[in-house]
Order: C-alpha cells, then structure tokens, then sequence
C-alpha cells in the first residue's frame, strides 16, 4: 500500500483545522439580550458582530410572540409568505445562513411595534 504524499498529509490536516475553527468561532445570540424577543427589538442586531454559522435564540413566552424567518419584502410589509413556518415555543434558534437574515413576530401589531430584525451580512 502507498504512503500518501506530504501534500495529502497537509491538505487533510488544513481541512481539520478549518473545520475546528469554524465549530470554536460559533457564537450563539440572545436576541434582545436580557429583554428577549420583544417590542422595540428592532436595531439590537446593529452592533453585533454575528458572522455565518453563528445561533440565534429567541426567547419569548409561549403563546404571546412568535418567530418568522422572512425575505426582505416581508420584514419591510410585517407580512409573512403563505405557508411560512411559525416558530413558537419560546426558545427558538436558527443558525445565521451566509447573507441577510430577517425575522418578525406575525402576532397582529407586533411587527409594526419593533418585533423584527434584519441580519446584515459579515
């Protein structure tokens, strides 16, 4: 059996150490900080340094907000798509994709009352 070359060995042990560094670099977000997922939310994500792959928990009481992942048509109106996924059990996490991210509560009024984000990208 062949002995793999110096430049397999280097390149399996580059793709490991990225790998590790992605996973030790994950950074998971409460949104709102210590309020939670509430009214005038909107701007708590401005100075945040949320990168891709990082998690964001919204936290809430069941059953007086929800969580929409949104497109930008959506956060602009506080509308979400027919058929969209409600997220409502209080402690919601998403995993922060490449690019913009949106979210709103669809509760009637919440949306238009700061309960939304928009994630730019990093």
């Amino acid at each position: 059996m062949a002995r793999p070359s110096m430049g397999t060995v280097a390149l399996v042990l580059l793709l490991a150490w990225c790998c590790a560094v992605t996973t030790v670099r994950a950074t998971e977000w409460i949104v709102g900080g210590d309020k939670g997922w509430t009214f005038g939310i909107a701007g708590w994500e401005n100075d945040k340094p949320i990168q891709p792959g990082d998690k964001l928990v919204f936290k809430y009481e069941p059953g007086a907000h929800n969580v929409v992942k949104v497109e930008v048509d959506g956060y602009m109106e506080c509308k979400a798509p027919d058929g969209a996924t409600v997220h409502s059990s209080g402690n919601d996490t998403f995993e922060m994709p490449g690019g913009k991210a949106y979210f709103i509560c669809t509760f009637p009024g919440h949306c238009e009352k700061g309960m939304r984000i928009g994630i730019p990208p990093r």
